[in-house]
Parts: structure tokens; C-alpha cells; sequence
């Protein structure tokens, strides 16, 4: 009973004694006669007992519907209650099959939950789930435009509804749809900018891709780390690109220099500059870029590039000077001198070679190439033991010889038999490095570069 209740039984106890005092001192009053209306009179007395027991009633029959309503919501409540544990509970088991890559047994599950309570959010977005990871992205996407529209504030229907446009190879509808949500969110719109940046990416629209991403770290600056925001400065690259592709060689260098200004040590930049300057009839800028690369990074790859260029362009005695004055200035030393003794090798000038990768030996701990280089060097001049000493050194560099079993699965290499893979844990898979009758043809390997055909 509710304590409103018994102050009320209170409140009445204490009028009753108070009315039996005032009947005791006004008996005569109480006993007289009022007149209700022609023809019909009560005494005082009767008259004040009878309101007391109408309040009386109706506080009883208040506190009876009171009670009974209460048992009824009760009872709602009690098989509320119950229906909503069963579905949460066929919601984990339909969680629980999804993980364990099941999504037919899930699709029959969200089925049932469905059924009973169409608008459920969480089994809708199961089942868009399901359906996609099924293979039946056109059930998928119908499914997931239908939630969308249902629940315009649920913006996990609309990105899981991008995937699946996606997986129907439908990309440009899924961009559409990026689009308006990051519109529609400006708040929420990091993970549709990041689909929508990769969407760009994808289909190589790389200045539309750069702007994505100059969007997202503009409004998400906190939430992108260091190596997220480095991807700008490779769309950037990527735009420059597509200027060279397009002859547009004046705007590509002035993309490559903004680069360059950001980050002295993007080495692509530094050799599409160069390329960029060359085709631009620029020849000594363009050197003078990659040689600046060199001296910034101590990249080989840009003094290779010096190298085929001039080779390949038929002025072989200048690349050889330009290289010499880069091993004789340069910081990275072992590294010019190197590169110089294998365009000397090109040049058939190999006892120049010869000393030069012997002086560079002793700098160096791994390189297999420059072990090949004296080897070959040796065997053309006879000396058949230093060529095999230097073959012995090359195959020590490739482990070649303590790597004789390679699994099948994952192509990890082993000195010795294993039982089961220590890389992808696969068993049975190791196998002795041993092949038959997958002996290619020996064709000449054609000049390859940047530069052929070009000049």
C-alpha cells in the first residue's frame, strides 16, 4: 500500500474522533433536520456520515484500480522483459556466427528476429552484414536502402551500405553516398572520408583523392597520426604524376617542388623533378636535382638514374665524370663509389672497377650485386680462384645454401625440415627446395630505364 494511502486512513481516523467530539458537544445541532430540496430532508448527522463513507469508497476503489494497473504493466513489463533477453540473445548468437564465418546460419537467425520486430536496428544491420558477406550484394544493398530511409539517423546503415555498393562494383554510387553523408555529418565524417579517400585512390582520381584528405585532416587533425598525414604528400606526387602523363611538364615540376619544400627526403619526387627538367630541355638543373637528392638522401636510386641517363642517351664519358665528382664530394662515399664501379663495369672498364669495389668491399657487410660484379670481373681476367672466392662470399650474402626448405602455404624458407610452419603455422607444408622441368627460356635481357625512347 502506498504511503499516500495510509496518511489517508489516518486523516480519516482522526476526523472520525474529531466528528465523535463535536457529536458529543453539538447533539442537537446534529440532530436537526436539513432541507435538500421540497419534499426531501436529512438530518445533520446522517448527512455527515454519508460523505465520509462516499470518500471513503471511492479513496478504496481509487487505491483497487491503482493496484490492478500496476500488476498489468507488471506483467507487460515481466514479458517485455523476457522477449527482449531472447532477442539479445539470438542477436550474440547471430554475432557469434558471423565471426566464425558462418553467415548462412546468421541470415537464418536475424530471419526469425526480423519477423517479429521488423525495425530492429541492430538485427537490420546484422543482416546487411550477413547478405554482403554471402555474396548477394544486390539483396544487400535493397536491404540496406530500405534501413537507410527507415533510420535517417543511423549512419552505420549508410556506411555498411557504401560497402556493399562497393562489393557489387558499384563504386561511383558508393561515392555518391560518401558524399552526402560527410555533407549530411560534418562531425561524424571521418570514417566516410577515409572510405571516400580510398574510393579516389582506387580508381585513380588522385587530385580529388588530395582534396579528400586535405579535408579530413583539416576537421580531424587530432584523430590522423603522423604516417596517415604522410599520405598527402604521396597524393601530391601522384597529381604530378598525372601532369607528366599528360605533358603538362611546367605545372608536374612546380608539384614536385612544393614536395620537395615539405619533405627533402622524398626521393620519388627528387627523380620525376629531375626527368621533369631533362624533358623540359633543362639538362643541367635536372642533374643538378638529382645530384642534390643524393647529397639531401644518399639514395642510390637517383645516382642509377644518372647513370641510365647517359648511357642511354649515348654520352657515356660524361656520366662517368659526373660520377666521379659525386664519389669524390659526397658524404655518402661507399655509395658513389659503388654506383661509379658499376657503370665502369658497363663500360667494359674493369680493372677501374675491380679497384673500386674492392676498396668498397671493406665498407660494405651486405650486397650480393657487388660479389657478382668482382666475381664476373675475375673470371673475365682468368683468376678462376678469386672468382670463386668472391661466388662463395655472394652465395653466403643469399643464404642461399641454409635456406633449402620452403613451405607452400606462406613461402617461408628454413635451413631444415619442420614439422609445422613457425610463420603461418600451417602443417605439412614444408617442402625441399627442389624443382623439375620449370627451366624458363634464356632470353638477353633488352635495355631497360627510364630513358629509353625518350631521347
Amino acid at each position: 500500500m502506498r504511503l499516500i494511502n495510509v496518511l489517508f486512513i489516518v486523516l480519516i481516523a482522526f476526523v472520525l474522533m474529531s466528528v465523535g467530539y463535536v457529536y458529543m458537544g453539538n447533539t442537537t445541532v446534529l440532530g436537526q433536520d436539513i432541507q435538500l430540496w421540497s419534499g426531501a430532508s436529512v438530518r445533520v448527522s446522517s448527512l455527515l456520515v454519508g460523505a465520509f463513507l462516499l470518500g471513503f469508497v471511492l479513496n478504496l476503489l481509487y487505491t483497487g484500480i491503482m493496484e490492478f494497473t500496476r500488476f498489468v504493466k507488471g506483467i507487460n513489463a515481466s514479458a517485455a522483459t523476457r522477449a527482449g533477453k531472447r532477442l539479445s540473445s539470438l542477436l550474440a548468437e547471430a554475432r557469434d556466427l558471423l565471426s566464425h564465418g558462418l553467415p548462412g546460419h546468421a541470415r537464418q537467425v536475424l530471419e526469425s528476429v526480423l519477423r517479429e520486430r521488423g525495425d530492429h536496428e541492430a538485427a537490420s544491420l546484422l543482416m546487411g552484414e550477413a547478405l554482403v558477406k554471402l555474396g548477394d550484394y544486390d539483396a544487400a544493398v535493397k536491404h540496406l536502402e530500405g534501413c537507410a530511409a527507415a533510420h535517417p539517423a543511423a549512419i552505420e546503415f549508410q556506411y555498411l551500405l557504401a560497402d556493399a555498393l562497393i562489393a557489387a562494383r558499384n563504386p561511383e554510387a558508393a561515392t555518391v553516398l560518401l558524399k552526402r553523408v560527410a555533407g549530411d555529418n560534418p562531425k561524424q565524417a571521418l570514417r566516410a572520408l577515409r572510405k571516400l579517400r580510398t574510393l579516389h585512390m582506387d580508381a585513380g582520381r588522385w587530385e580529388e583523392a588530395l582534396d579528400v584528405h586535405k579535408r579530413l585532416v583539416s576537421r580531424f587533425g587530432k584523430e590522423v597520426n603522423s604516417p596517415e598525414r604522410a599520405q598527402g604528400t604521396a597524393l601530391q606526387y601522384q597529381v604530378g604524376l598525372t601532369k607528366v602523363e599528360a605533358d603538362l611538364y611546367k605545372e608536374a615540376a612546380q608539384i614536385f617542388q612544393q614536395i620537395l619544400k615539405e619533405d627533402t627526403t622524398f626521393v620519388p619526387a627528387y627523380l620525376s623533378l629531375g626527368r621533369c627538367m631533362i624533358l623540359q630541355d633543362q639538362e643541367v638543373q635536372g642533374l643538378e636535382i638529382w645530384q642534390e637528392g643524393f647529397r639531401t638522401t644518399g639514395e642510390g636510386a637517383l645516382l642509377q638514374e644518372v647513370e641510365d641517363y647517359f648511357i642511354q642517351s649515348g654520352k657515356p664519358e660524361e656520366g662517368l665524370a659526373v660520377l666521379r665528382r659525386i664519389a669524390a664530394t659526397s658524404e655518402f662515399a661507399t655509395t658513389a663509389k659503388f654506383f661509379l664501379g658499376k657503370m665502369l663495369y658497363r663500360l667494359e672498364i674493369l680493372d677501374e672497377a675491380l679497384v673500386l669495389f674492392q676498396e668498397v668491399r671493406a665498407q660494405v657487410v651486405y650486397s650480393p650485386i657487388l660479389f657478382f660484379f668482382m666475381a664476373k670481373i675475375h673470371s673475365r681476367r682468368g683468376r678462376m680462384e678469386q672468382a670463386l672466392n668472391e661466388y662463395r662470399q655472394l652465395l653466403r650474402n643469399l643464404g642461399i645454401l641454409r635456406q633449402r626448405f620452403e613451405c607452400s602455404v606462406c613461402g617461408q624458407k628454413t635451413p631444415d625440415y619442420v614439422d609445422r610452419c613457425e610463420a603461418c603455422g600451417s602443417w605439412n607444408s614444408s617442402h625441399f627446395m627442389f624443382k623439375e622441368n620449370e627451366l624458363p627460356e634464356l632470353h638477353l635481357r633488352p635495355e631497360t630505364g627510364p630513358w629509353v625512347g625518350m631521347i
